[in-house]
């Protein structure tokens, strides 16, 4: 009858050797704790992270494209309006409801009795931007 080995003892029967140096784990009772990552736990938390960037990015891109359309429409309308006189760049120009179109002028909503549609101000870029 063969001689039973501690449960501590790491002991290849086939071998009739010892094998804990030959282990990727400790094997015996004061050896670490072998833990597995909790991956799914790690997985919740890079998806929430990730999530909350692409929201902030695409908010950000949703702010940009409203801001553009803001202003590619309000140059548009200025640009489309009718005024005879060359705009000078940083200054702020009026616009007026005319009788058949509207009308682009250097006279204060205040100075006479016309629908003021906006007061815009010609940027660097040849964009209007509304003051």
């Amino acid at each position: 009858m063969k001689k039973k080995k501690p449960d501590a003892v790491v002991w290849d029967e086939n071998e009739e050797s010892y094998i804990a140096k030959l282990l990727p784990y400790a094997s015996n009772l004061s050896g670490p704790i072998i833990e597995v990552p909790n991956i799914d736990a790690f997985k919740k938390k890079g998806v929430d992270k990730v999530s909350k960037q692409f929201q902030a990015e695409l908010q950000d891109l949703q702010d940009k494209i409203k801001s553009f359309v803001t202003i590619a429409s309000e140059t548009q309308r200025v640009y489309n309006s009718h005024f005879k006189f060359e705009p000078i760049v940083g200054e702020i120009y009026h616009l007026y409801q005319g009788k058949s179109d509207a009308f682009l002028s250097l006279v204060e909503p205040s100075e006479w009795n016309q629908e003021h549609l906006g007061s815009y101000r010609l940027n660097s870029d040849y964009k209007w931007e509304r003051q």
